[in-house]
């Protein structure tokens, strides 16, 4: 697996977000829970002697739900989901990350659609 496969792997495994994460936009007609995460491939490490096997990619993960309530307590398991990422493989044979770090969440009300929104970056290097 590869940095994206084993993130939506493991935020699915998350209660409420099953089959509810999505690279860059949600399947029309989903209701909240759900996450939607953006990534690059990522960079190699600068060395003096070149470039090392260690890979940094960071992600942006959106967290939406229909009340704010929800949203603090889905906010609360994904971090805490994440943070368990540093010191293992991720996913099926994914990377095994090395370190992992997150800003802090930025909340949003959505007016259109009356949606609560939790967005921030992750960065990890494996």
């Amino acid at each position: 697996m590869n940095f994206e496969e084993a993130l939506r792997h493991e935020l699915m495994m998350i209660t409420g977000l099953e089959e509810r994460v999505f690279p860059l936009t949600a399947t029309e007609g989903t209701e909240p829970p759900f996450i939607v995460f953006g990534s690059s491939n990522g960079k190699k490490i600068q060395t003096l002697t070149g470039f090392s096997a260690v890979g940094e990619v960071t992600a942006e993960i959106h967290l939406v739900t229909e009340n704010y309530d929800t949203l603090k307590l889905m906010q609360t398991a994904v971090i805490a989901k994440l943070s368990t990422f540093q010191g293992r493989s991720i996913g099926i044979d994914g990377p095994f990350i090395k370190s992992f770090t997150y800003d802090e969440p930025e909340e949003a009300h959505d007016n259109e659609l009356g949606y609560e929104r939790a967005s921030f970056d992750i960065r990890v290097r494996f």
